[in-house]
Parts: structure tokens; sequence; C-alpha cells
């Protein structure tokens, strides 16, 4: 496990998964991630590499070769090298390999950096195309799960923007292309309650709004998170859980109309030959 400190937070980040598994606020004196309880979820924050959320049939076919991939990829079961750890900051990596290529044939480096600032975590993804003739595909994104500051019932998602939201929509296990129309005005909270999720998260695209703060509205505690430049936002939970994810994707999940063509799949990054993809979220504790 590397630790993470500065003056306002400890920090715990697990090489497995390159996954943090602890956020101490020092001046509240109080755990602000998901505990991993196997109650509700064994997870904390993993990371979602290459696929976010399900394929069809957990399959998918490139090139003519149909491969098996479980939900949200490999990359939060997989081994990371640390490759720098310092006070503040740390960089895990994760090399293709035989194995890998066998669910995933491209040739990658993933880095995942973690660093800290006063109250802010900043979590980096960068991925590297090593092939030098092809290009590779790839989705990518953050599950960071948030330890409610007292209540459910007191807390609520809060958005930096005034506009009309419509809901993407979970058909089952994976999307349909019937959108829930005026779902919400982010001008307005959305209190979580034990029914938010009931079908499953709740999930935007194409919205102007960079952060989310999910907060207890009577003590202002809680977190914010600064998605911009994703295209995809989900918030998730299992119904009555004490926490709620914020989750920034370049991805989706796959829509039940979806042929398995992996460079078809909505939501996919076309990383060219030797190509550098690089994207950043932060974490701000309150």
């Amino acid at each position: 496990m590397i630790t993470l400190e500065n003056e306002k937070l400890k920090v715990q980040a697990n090489p497995l998964g390159a996954e943090l598994k602890s956020v101490v606020d020092k001046e509240l004196g109080r755990e602000c991630l998901w505990t991993g309880d196997p109650a509700y979820w064994t997870g904390h924050a993993p990371v979602l590499f290459p696929v976010v959320g399900l394929c069809h049939d957990g399959k998918y076919r490139y090139k003519g070769v149909e491969y098996e991939l479980r939900q949200h990829g490999f990359a939060r079961n997989s081994v990371f090298t640390v490759s720098e750890a310092g006070n503040t900051k740390v960089v895990f990596s994760l090399r293709s390999n035989d194995q890998l290529k066998k669910i995933y044939p491209f040739d990658f480096t993933l880095y995942v950096t973690y660093e800290l600032s006063g109250k802010t975590i900043s979590e980096t993804f960068d991925v590297v195309n090593e092939d030098k003739k092809e290009p590779m595909y790839f989705s990518i994104g953050g599950h960071p799960g948030f330890l409610f500051d007292g209540d459910l019932q007191d807390q609520q998602f809060t958005f930096n923007s005034r506009e009309d939201l419509d809901r993407l929509q979970l058909a089952g296990r994976y999307f349909s292309r019937t959108l829930v129309k005026n779902y919400m005005n982010a001008k307005d909270p959305l209190p979580v309650t034990e029914h938010l999720f009931d079908n499953d998260a709740v999930v935007f695209h194409d919205f102007a709004f960079t952060t989310i703060t999910l907060a207890n509205k009577k003590t202002g505690h809680g977190v914010t998170v600064d998605l911009t430049g994703f295209p995809y936002v989900g918030m998730w939970a299992k119904p009555g859980a004490p926490y709620a994810c914020i989750e920034p994707w370049f991805g989706l999940a796959d829509y039940e109309d979806f042929n398995g063509e992996l460079p078809e799949k909505d939501g996919i990054q076309k990383l060219d030959a030797a190509g550098k993809f690089h994207s950043v979220f932060t974490m701000t504790f309150q």
C-alpha cells in the first residue's frame, strides 16, 4: 500500500488496480472514501479500463475475432507497477502482456497518477499506444465512492450549471436509445434518497456542467468532483447504502442494439498508432 500525505489529507492507494483505498480528512478527522463494506459494495474507487460498464454478453469483436471481457475491464484486477512514489504523488503503470492480449489485443501502457494539493486529489489517466502501425480502441473512467457525512436523507448532488438534463436510460443491463427527457434542471439539487438508484446509475451525456458536488446539506461536508472534458458521468450506489459514486467516463456500457464491433461502440476512444491520451479529474474535499 502506498501512502500519500500532506497537511490536509492522508491517502492510501493500492498497486492492485491502482485504486484509492482511503482518504482521511485530517482537519475533520473523518474517512471520506467508501470503505468497501461487502454488505453493499466491495469497491472503493476502481479504475475502469479498457471498457466502462458491460459488453453485450461479456463479449466484443475486433478484426473478426471475438473476445471476452468482464464488466469495467481488467485494470481493476491487475497489479500495477509503482513507477514513481513521493510524499504527495504516486504514478502506477500497467503494460500489456501476452495474457492480457488474449482478451484485449492491443499493445498499450496505462499510467494512473494520484497527486495531492491541499484538500484536492487529482486522478490522471495517460494511455500510450505502443503499436507504431495500428490504432487502438478503449474506454476509461473513474469510479470513486464517497462515504456520506451523516445520514442518507441529508445528502444531495449539486451542479455548476443551469441546464435541462436528459438521463440515459438502462433497459435491463444495457442502455436504451430512449432518453428520459428533462430528467432534471442542473440548477436544482438532486437529493439522495433510498430509491434514487433503483434503476441503477443516473447517467448524463452532452452536459455543460463541469463540477458535481456531493455533500451534506446541513454541514456542507462532502466532495466536489471537477470532470472538465469528460463526455459522460454516472452517479451510482447500491440503493440505501451510506455512500455514492461520482464517475467521470470516456466511454459507456453497451447499448441494447450494439452489434459488438469494438470500433463502432458508443463512446469508444480511438488512439492512433504511437498516440497518447491524457485526461484528469479532481476530487476536492470540504
